[in-house]
């Protein structure tokens, strides 16, 4: 005796056995994560597919989907990476950063480093012109200060 749950596919009723309720399922979001645009127009339509699928290897809306029915209909619909790459965690290199005080590049508290490295220019000019701004009156050091307070640490 098999547990058997009871599922909606494409807007339509079927009852799975327990282990090819879980294969399916882990299918599905397999699929949905590796689909970029439209997803729950594509998701919709995959499963509308599958549904119809299962009705036509079902000779009576009581019988039960198994997991040979599941595995072969995710053998027609194709394997999850037919649907495009495994999205991958975002690593430190390719998140955005934003502005951090730099711990390597630094005279006083890193700020110019920071900022330097995110506007991707040299921090020696940065400096320079910081310090310009600074003594003729285009910018204050309490903005310098405050930048020191606000902005995190690398």
């Amino acid at each position: 005796m098999k547990e058997t749950i009871n599922v909606n596919i494409g807007s339509q009723a079927f009852t799975l056995d327990k282990d090819g309720y879980a294969r399916l399922s882990t299918y599905l979001d397999d699929v949905s994560a590796r689909i970029v645009d439209g997803r729950e127009e594509i998701m919709a339509d995959i499963e509308t597919r599958i549904a119809e699928m299962f009705r036509e290897w079902l000779s009576s809306p009581m019988m039960v989907v198994t997991l040979p029915m599941v595995e072969r209909a995710i053998k027609q619909m194709g394997a999850p990476e037919t649907f495009g790459p495994k999205p991958t965690e975002p690593t430190e290199k390719t998140q955005p950063k934003g502005i951090r005080r730099s711990r390597s590049d630094r005279a006083i508290a890193g700020i110019c480093g920071g900022i330097a490295q995110y506007l991707h220019i040299d921090a020696t000019l940065l400096r320079l012109v910081t310090l310009f701004l600074i003594m003729f009156g285009g910018l204050s050091l309490w903005v310098y200060i405050l930048l020191w307070i606000i902005i995190p640490e690398e």
